[in-house]
C-alpha cells in the first residue's frame, strides 16, 4: 500500500476515534454508558462485528438504534462508506452531530414543560397549603386529563375524606402522614404520565427529524452516484480509476462543487455519446503488409560420398565387401551361396555416410498493425469558446480535446489547452489526469462572447518559447468565423514553421469559415458529422506518424 494512504487512513482511524471519545465523554444524549453502546453499535454498521452489543431496555437507546438501522439500510450508502474512508469518516461525523443536536432540540422543547413545572412546584408545596388549595390540584387535573389515563375523582374523594374543609392543624398526626402518602402518590402517577407523554412526543419528533435526515443522506448518495455515472464515461475513455485516485479524498460536499455539472446533466451525456466516434477513431490502425523470409540450415546425410564407416549394411557392393562374404568364393560349396547374396543384395557390406549443411528459405507475408512512432512532442490546443460554437460544435471541441488528452497521458505528453473568446483561459490538460476538480472544470467550459484568434497565438507563442513546449505542435479548433489576424501573432506564427518546424493545424468546425486566415495553417481539416474521417486524420496526425 502506497505511504500516502497509509498516513491518510492513520489520520482518519484517529480523527474518528477523537470524535467517537468526545461524543463519549460530552454528548448529551442519553448517559455515558448508553453513548458508549450507541457508539459501538455504530462501529459495527461499518465494521460489522467488532464489537457484542448487549440487549437495553432504554426507549431511546432502542429508537437510536432503530435509526442507525435505518440509515445504514440507505440503497448505496454502506457500499460507497466502505469503499471510499473520507465519506465514511462524513456521514460518522455527520450522524454524531445529528444525533446530539435532535436530542437536545426535543428534549427541552415540548408541550408538557408546563406540567413538569406544576409537579415540581407541588412537590414543594408545604403541607399546610396543600391542606389548603388542594381542590386547585384536583381540579386542574380532572379538566386535563381522562379518568382512564389519570383518575383524578379517586383522590378528590380520599381527600374529601381526610381533609375536607379542614385546617392542617385540625388534622389528627395520623391523618396528616395519610394526606402525605396520597400525596406523594399522586404526583408520582401524574409524574409518570407526563414523562410517557413527553417519551411519546419526543419520539414522534425525533422520527420526523429521522425522515429529514434520511432524505438528505439518501438524496446525497443518489446525487453522488449519479455524479460518479457522469463522469465515468470520461474517466473510463481516460483509463483511471474512479475508487481510487480520483475520489479518494472526495467527501459528500463534492456534490455542491459540482452542481452546475449536474444540472447540465443531458449535456454531458450527450458529450460522452460521442466519445463513441473518437473511440471507433482511435480504434483503427494503420496496416502494413511485408514480405518475410526465413534462412534456416539443417544437417542431411548423403550416402554416396564416402567419408567415415558408420556400420554394416547389406547391399551388392562389391567394392566394400566384408572379409567374411569374400571367403564363401575361396570354397566350392557355398560358392552357390556367395552369388545367390549377391544377386539378392544381401551381402554384408560396409556402411558409409557424410553429414553436410543444406541451407532452405521460406518465404511468407505478414499484416501488422502498428502506429508508426517517432520521438512525440506535446500538444498546445486553442479551443474556440465564442458564442457562435454553442452546441455541437462545443461538443465535438471538448471531446477532441479529451482525445488529445488521452494520448497525452497514455504517452506521458503534456498538453495545454487555451480557452479563448474575447479573452483567454488556460488549463492544463495533464492535470486533469491527477485532478477530478480540473476534468469537472474541463466539462463545464462555457461557450460565449466574441472571437478573437491573435490572443490564443499570442499565449501559444508564449508557451511555445518554454522548455516544456518548445517541441509542441498547435491544433485551433474553431468555426473560424473570424474577421482578422493580428499581423504580428501571424509573423511569430511564419517564424516557428520556418526556424522551429512547429506544426500549425486548424479544424474548422462550420461550413461557412474565414478562408484568408486558414491559409495561414499547415494542415486544415474540416469536420463533417456524417463521417469520420476528419476524426480519424486528426488522431493520426497527433500520434505523429
Amino acid at each position: 500500500m502506497p505511504l500516502f494512504s497509509l498516513n491518510f487512513s492513520f489520520v482518519y482511524m484517529t480523527q474518528l476515534e477523537q470524535e467517537y471519545e468526545r461524543f463519549i465523554e460530552f454528548g448529551s444524549i442519553l448517559d455515558r454508558k448508553m453513548r458508549r453502546y450507541l457508539v459501538q453499535y455504530l462501529q459495527n454498521k461499518l465494521n460489522p462485528g467488532s464489537y457484542q452489543i448487549p440487549d437495553l431496555k432504554d426507549e431511546y437507546y432502542r429508537y437510536f438504534q432503530a435509526a442507525l438501522d435505518q440509515l445504514f439500510a440507505i440503497r448505496d450508502l454502506l457500499p460507497i462508506c466502505q469503499r471510499n474512508q473520507r465519506i465514511s469518516q462524513q456521514v460518522v461525523l455527520d450522524t454524531l452531530y445529528w444525533l446530539r443536536k435532535t436530542y437536545d432540540k426535543v428534549k427541552y422543547k415540548n408541550p408538557f414543560q408546563e406540567d413538569l413545572n406544576r409537579i415540581d412546584n407541588w412537590a414543594i408545596t408545604p403541607l399546610h397549603l396543600f391542606v389548603k388549595r388542594w381542590t386547585i390540584l384536583i381540579t386542574y387535573l380532572e379538566n386535563n386529563y381522562r379518568r382512564e389515563d389519570l383518575d383524578a375523582q379517586f383522590y378528590k374523594q380520599r381527600f374529601q375524606t381526610l381533609i375536607g374543609e379542614k385546617a392542617l392543624e385540625d388534622l389528627a398526626p395520623e391523618a396528616r402522614q395519610r394526606v402525605e402518602i396520597l400525596l406523594t402518590d399522586l404526583l408520582a402517577q401524574w409524574d409518570a404520565l407526563v414523562q410517557a407523554r413527553i417519551l411519546e412526543y419526543q419520539i414522534s419528533k425525533l422520527g420526523e427529524e429521522l425522515d429529514n435526515y434520511l432524505n438528505l443522506l439518501d438524496s446525497k448518495v443518489q446525487e453522488y452516484q449519479k455524479l460518479i455515472k457522469l463522469i465515468s464515461p470520461f474517466s473510463d475513455y481516460l483509463g483511471w480509476d474512479m475508487s481510487r485516485s480520483l475520489w479518494e479524498d472526495s467527501s459528500f460536499d463534492v456534490i455542491q462543487q459540482y452542481h452546475e455539472l449536474l444540472e447540465d446533466e443531458k449535456s454531458v451525456q450527450e458529450l460522452a455519446d460521442l466519445l463513441g466516434n473518437l473511440r471507433e477513431a482511435e480504434i483503427e490502425m494503420e496496416e502494413e503488409s511485408f514480405e518475410k523470409t526465413i534462412i534456416r540450415q539443417e544437417w542431411v546425410s548423403d550416402e554416396l560420398t564416402p567419408a567415415e564407416i558408420t556400420g554394416v549394411k547389406e547391399s551388392g557392393d562389391l567394392n566394400h565387401l566384408l572379409s567374411s562374404e569374400a571367403a564363401l568364393l575361396s570354397d566350392p560349396a557355398t560358392e552357390d551361396l556367395f552369388m545367390h547374396k549377391w544377386l539378392g543384395k544381401s551381402l554384408l557390406t560396409l556402411q558409409f555416410e557424410d553429414r553436410r549443411l543444406q541451407p532452405s528459405n521460406e518465404n511468407y507475408t505478414e499484416v501488422h498493425q502498428r502506429i508508426k512512432q517517432r520521438e512525440k512532442g506535446p500538444f498546445i490546443v486553442c479551443v474556440d469558446t465564442s458564442e457562435s460554437m454553442y452546441g455541437r460544435p462545443e461538443q465535438i471541441a471538448k471531446v477532441l480535446c479529451l482525445g488529445i488528452l488521452k494520448m497525452a497521458t497514455r504517452e506521458n505528453r503534456r498538453a495545454y489547452l487555451i480557452n479563448f473568446s474575447i479573452g483567454i483561459k488556460t488549463l492544463d490538460l495533464y492535470d486533469i489526469a491527477n485532478s477530478i476538480d480540473a476534468l469537472a472544470k474541463f466539462l463545464r467550459m462555457s461557450f460565449h462572447g466574441g472571437t478573437d484568434i491573435s490572443l490564443p497565438l499570442y499565449e501559444a507563442i508564449r508557451q511555445l518559447k518554454t522548455n516544456d513546449y518548445r517541441d509542441a505542435d498547435v491544433l485551433v479548433i474553431s468555426d473560424f468565423i473570424m474577421y482578422r489576424l493580428d499581423q504580428k501573432a501571424l509573423e511569430e506564427v511564419r517564424y516557428f514553421q520556418q526556424n522551429n518546424n512547429t506544426q500549425f493545424h486548424s479544424l474548422t468546425l462550420s461550413n461557412d469559415p474565414n478562408t484568408e486566415i486558414l491559409s495561414y495553417f499547415d494542415t486544415n481539416w474540416v469536420y463533417d458529422p456524417a463521417k469520420k474521417g476528419v476524426v480519424r486524420e486528426v488522431v493520426k496526425a497527433l500520434h505523429h506518424p
